[in-house]
């Protein structure tokens, strides 16, 4: 079966090649697609020529001084660009520029820049749920322990730059509970033909719950590291065209397993509180999430209406979680059960779960465009593997995709998408939708399977080996855009239909539904301008019919108001308020050992606002912000919780910095 497999896609990928040694012949087009510019020096500025604008006024400086002179007035954020993978994917030419704004800068957690819909336990960097329903963004088997994933760099979010000159972005914040974050990105043209790049992130976070390790001075919740290396290349004749990048992620938590309650001190009386103790007070948990990723997509364009394109994707994960400390987490009622026959558990790591994930997949198809209509064909085949060591043993499955997307313009502002996708003798999707300057309605049906950890795991605390059907669900999302010179409104409703829903229960243990489960949501989206003011509301409204096994908040608020100033053109400052609100419901719990969110009826999260004041400024190419999160702490509310005996953080104050550099 390797041997095949190996022979599979070493054909899948050298294919494509003969066609290639016919792709890199000498052109008459370089730099930016479309431009013209008399200094064009293989698409980058001619710094001797660029001050003088072709005049000759007196003697010229040369060598580097006069390279100096001119990338400090000609590189900035209007000389360069960068497209993302689906941009060239479905043949679209855009020209992305680089974020220069104020407008939201403030936003550095990864649930405010969500826009609130996301939640995690407290800290940024642990582990993220949606806080309402999504459709799942691909089909076939996937792993299921992904409460990490989504900080780690998303290939759909890649940037593919064009920068002419060496381009770097530092960015630097720091919270409250030590939630601090270092990214850093770096890309130059090494020719007007390729570019390569870095990206790196680094994350840490503190606990605020109180344990054994918190007392002896280690304070540290979390650690993460991210790294990504990208390339992009054009031939000169257009005709060929590759993006790719390795993309590395690798995060560490000690868990801590919420507050620890007592019968005098109730899931209320512990929101008054900063210094509880954790349930998994002896610090002997942790959870580690680490992978690899290679992605690559090349395309050749032999006429405009026949060309063929190509993607391969590798991926090696290793996901663990161990607790040293189980049998007396065991006593506390953390985990439901043990399967150890004896009085003390036989190995130090007396619970102990891990899975290690492999996959390989290529995607190779037909696409083109006929005047305003663009189409893309594709045959996918995928091999993914899991394998745990607890009991040696080994899932594997070869799928095989097939898919069609196409898109017509009418013009600019309208045009219709429709897409399927196969997933031979199993899942599938179906997809529609039509985009118009004044509406937008989409309709889709998907058929997926159910997750590795959903139907398979073997540890210590909990075993099963389920063969759940597909989860199905159909959706239809539309809205109304309705905006003048000074104010927008964009009434919007979602209705969902999901059956055959896999949830992880109050022990943890997935079960499947009978019945199916209805969504009905609805939204407004109100905003605009005045003068120096900005502002926006955003207001979501949802109920449920049918079994109660999906939690969600019935109303949801996300609004923000700003005021801009500026002082002598130099200095650009914006005073603004952030306000949240959500309702009060039965929010998930979270098992660390098996990385999901699972059912509790114990405790009713109660309602709660926070408002978080701000003032961000601009001072050329660098941005700052200064921000108190939750300034109405002890006012209107003591605290909340984003997941059960998981408290938000308190009063804290935090602040970032941003650099733009183009040289």
């Amino acid at each position: 079966m390797k041997h095949r497999l190996t022979l599979f896609f070493v054909i899948s990928f050298l294919l494509p090649f003969s066609i290639w040694a016919q792709v890199l012949t000498p052109g008459t087009t370089s730099g930016f697609p479309g431009t013209q510019n008399p200094n064009d020096r293989n698409g980058f500025p001619n710094p001797a020529t660029q001050n003088n604008q072709g005049k000759s006024k007196g003697p010229q400086k040369s060598g580097r001084a006069a390279l100096d002179d001119s990338t400090k007035q000609v590189y900035g954020p209007s000389t360069m660009y960068y497209v993302h993978e689906s941009d060239v994917v479905n043949s679209r030419e855009m020209k992305r520029r680089v974020d220069t704004t104020l407008s939201l800068f403030h936003r550095y957690l990864f649930q405010e820049k969500s826009g609130f819909l996301t939640a995690n336990l407290g800290n940024d960097g642990t582990a993220v749920r949606n806080v309402f329903f999504q459709s799942p963004g691909s089909l076939g088997t996937q792993l299921g322990y992904s409460v990490y994933s989504p900080y780690a760099f998303q290939s759909d979010q890649v940037r593919y730059y064009n920068s002419k000159s060496p381009y770097s972005e530092v960015e630097y914040n720091l919270g409250g509970g030590g939630q601090t974050r270092l990214n850093f990105n770096f890309a130059r043209n090494v020719d007007s033909l390729w570019n390569i790049g870095i990206a790196l992130q680094r994350m840490v976070a503190d606990k605020v719950l109180t344990d054994a390790a918190f007392k002896s001075g280690e304070q540290s919740l979390l650690g993460q590291w991210g790294l990504l290396l990208h390339t992009n290349f054009q031939s000169k004749n257009k005709k060929y065209r590759l993006l790719g990048h390795i993309n590395y992620f690798d995060q560490g938590t000690n868990d801590q397993g919420g507050v620890k309650l007592s019968k005098t001190l109730t899931a209320d009386e512990a929101l008054k509180y900063i210094d509880n103790t954790a349930i998994l007070s002896n610090s002997l948990s942790q959870s580690n999430d680490k992978f690899i990723k290679f992605h690559a997509y090349h395309e050749y364009v032999g006429w405009k209406g026949l060309q063929l394109f190509q993607s391969l994707d590798v991926e090696n994960r290793t996901v663990k979680f161990r607790d040293k400390a189980f049998q007396q987490s065991l006593t506390d009622g953390f985990y439901p059960r043990t399967y150890i026959q004896y009085i003390q558990a036989p190995t130090e790591d007396s619970l102990y779960n891990e899975n290690q994930w492999s996959s390989y997949s290529h995607q190779t198809g037909l696409k083109g465009i006929y005047k305003q209509f663009v189409y893309r064909t594709y045959l996918k085949q995928r091999y993914w593997s899991v394998y745990n060591p607890m009991n040696e043993s080994k899932l594997d499955r070869f799928e095989n995709y097939v898919g069609l997307w196409i898109n017509q313009s009418f013009n600019q502002n309208i045009d219709f998408t429709a897409e399927g996708e196969y997933l031979l003798g199993s899942d599938y999707r179906l997809k529609a939708s039509f985009q118009s300057p004044i509406f937008q309605v989409s309709a889709q049906r998907i058929s997926y399977s159910p997750s590795v950890a959903q139907n398979w795991v073997y540890n210590t605390s909990y075993r099963w080996k389920n063969d759940f059907a597909n989860i199905s669900m159909d959706e239809i999302s539309g809205g109304i855009i309705l905006k003048s010179r000074f104010i927008y409104f964009k009434p919007g409703i979602t209705i969902q239909r999901i059956s055959d829903w896999v949830y992880f229960d109050s022990l943890a243990t997935p079960t499947q539904t009978k019945s199916d489960i209805g969504v009905f949501r609805t939204s407004v989206d109100l905003g605009g301008q005045w003068r120096k003011f900005s502002w926006f509301t955003k207001v979501y409204a949802n109920t449920q019919t049918g079994p109660d096994v999906l939690r969600m908040p019935n109303l949801l608020i996300d609004a923000n108001l700003a005021l801009d100033v500026q002082y002598k053109k130099l200095l650009y400052v914006q005073f603004g308020i952030d306000i949240h609100h959500q309702s009060a419901y039965y929010a998930d719990a979270y098992q660390p050992a098996l990385q999901q969110y699972h059912l509790q009826n114990n405790y009713q999260i109660p309602a709660f606002v926070q408002i978080d004041p701000y003032v961000s400024l601009r001072i050329n190419r660098v941005r700052l912000f200064f921000k108190m999160s939750h300034a109405n702490y002890g006012l209107l509310n003591n605290n909340y919780y984003t997941a059960y005996l998981h408290p938000a953080m308190s009063r804290v104050f935090g602040y970032g910095v941003k650099w733009l550099l183009f040289d």
